[in-house]
């Protein structure tokens, strides 16, 4: 990033190849799996370090800042619209679409059933669960970009991990009283 604050396009280029799939992973799974709306707020976010490089600070590692950037550009977007009430509309949508879940991979549903109770948490804890195990950012990574200790970190992955498997242990026995 220092190259593209100096002017090398080749180096911004580089930076490109190396984060925009990744950034539009994240970025489809915190815009309500959106694959437009992912590429687009990629093409932002790029546009952003291009147009202002001079927001980067070099005393801070690149890829914890840039996902950063990222996740605050997912909390505006989340300012503009009303998420509970799409996340409702998208519910009952996915509903009428499934008829046959049976037919559905096991694996594929335990990750579909993963990312449906993602979706039901906050969004600070989605971002934080999606940032660690999506992403592979490591503890200390995810410290620093939230400016709190590792220790407050692993205990608020232990939360999400809890709730989450609390969810799809609901989800399983509503499936074991519904069949």
């Amino acid at each position: 990033m220092i190259l593209v604050q100096n002017g090398n396009h080749k180096a911004f280029s580089c930076l490109y190849d190396r984060y925009a799939g990744r950034l539009k992973g994240f970025f489809y799974r915190m815009l309500w799996s959106n694959g437009e709306m992912a590429e687009d707020y990629v093409h932002d976010l790029f546009s952003k370090l291009i147009e202002k490089p001079e927001l980067y600070n070099a005393d801070k590692s690149f890829s914890p800042w840039l996902f950063q950037v990222a996740a605050n550009m997912c909390k505006n977007a989340y300012r503009k619209r009303s998420f509970e009430e799409e996340y409702l509309n998208q519910l009952e949508k996915n509903q009428i679409q499934v008829p046959n879940i049976e037919q559905v991979l096991d694996e594929q549903l335990l990750t579909d059933q993963v990312y449906i109770a993602l979706e039901r948490l906050e969004e600070d804890k989605r971002e934080l669960f999606l940032l660690r195990y999506q992403q592979e950012f490591s503890v200390k990574e995810l410290a620093e970009i939230y400016e709190v200790s590792e220790g407050t970190i692993k205990s608020r992955l232990f939360y999400v991990r809890k709730v989450l498997v609390e969810m799809l242990g609901e989800k399983t026995k509503e499936e074991n009283e519904k069949g």
